[in-house]
């Protein structure tokens, strides 16, 4: 009990400095912190996101037996995301110690014209983390890509350099410019990008054969293939991906794919839907333009990583 006392006064210690330093939004310009006090949890009638601010909760109630999960908000929409994560087991105090400090040098990274706010005292075990400015998303994608190597390394301490924190560079403003995220969640038919980029679909992914269906247009205009660059052959069911010089082709019904005449066989073949939609399992399209692929069965998403 009393290292546990110890531990709360180190961390009320370390979020004083925080306030001190700028890190906390009560201490933004009156304007920002006016949003922020509109917002939930501030006002529970208030919104989880607006124009300006987001937000993300993450919630550490299970965190001492290794599991966190966030919902995190963006933009006027108010578009959640949820996300589940493994990660080393820790008190709640210790996890919101690491969370506090990944901010603060997060904070560092993307000023003068991107800035974050934390509230965690009041509300825990769950920790609200807002970003605003001109890279507010951005930012918030770092927050929430960041949480597994925060939970699992000692905080960062000082101006978050050293060999220690060196992680943290992965998701610096310059790595997450270059990385793009987008999740795909069953039965709903827009998606977000890590640029802010919202593509409403006409057809919403669905659960085949314990498989992730996604259609396989708007998986390639997610992957930056230019509208021009997905074609479709009516006379063969034949769909041509084009990025840059990577020339992909599948057929319907047919479980090879070709990549630049390379041949690929897929355990599942491209199938057609209403109005006119070519589905596949979003892997092979994915993978065979470098990107990588997660299953999220808690939140039911299939989330795409490209880049860095």
């Amino acid at each position: 009990m009393r290292m546990q006392k110890q531990k709360l006064r180190n961390l009320v210690a370390l979020l004083v400095v925080a306030l001190v330093l700028g890190c906390w939004s009560g201490v933004a310009s009156a304007y920002w912190t006016d949003l922020i006090d509109q917002m939930t949890p501030f006002n529970t009638s208030g919104p989880e996101s607006t124009a300006e601010v987001n937000q993300t909760y993450i919630d550490l109630t299970n965190v001492s037996s290794g599991s966190v999960t966030s919902a995190t908000y963006i933009g006027a929409s108010q578009t959640r995301t949820d996300n589940s994560y493994t990660v080393a087991s820790q008190t709640y105090i210790d996890a919101m110690d690491r969370i506090t400090s990944y901010v603060f040098a997060l904070t560092n990274q993307y000023r003068p014209d991107t800035d974050m706010g934390l509230s965690g005292v009041d509300y825990l075990p769950t920790v609200h983390v807002y970003t605003y400015g001109t890279q507010k998303d951005q930012a918030m994608y770092s927050v929430v890509s960041g949480l597994v190597d925060c939970l699992g390394n000692p905080p960062i301490r000082g101006d978050g350099g050293g060999s220690s924190s060196s992680w943290i560079n992965n998701y610096s403003p310059t790595a997450m410019a270059s990385t793009t995220i987008t999740s795909f969640k069953i039965g709903e038919k827009s998606i977000t990008t890590a640029s802010g980029t919202t593509i409403t679909m006409d057809v919403a992914p669905y659960v085949k054969d314990g498989r992730t269906y996604t259609p396989v247009r708007y998986l390639a205009y997610a992957l930056g293939v230019p509208e021009s660059g997905v074609q479709w052959d009516e006379a063969t069911q034949t769909v041509t991906i084009v990025k840059g010089d990577t020339v992909l082709k599948m057929s319907i019904g047919n479980t090879t794919m070709t990549k630049n005449g390379e041949i690929i066989v897929m355990d599942v073949a491209p199938e057609l839907v209403d109005p006119g939609r070519t589905m596949l399992p979003a892997r092979w399209v994915s993978e065979a333009l470098g990107a990588t692929v997660t299953w999220d069965e808690v939140t039911q998403q299939v989330v795409i990583k490209q880049g860095t």
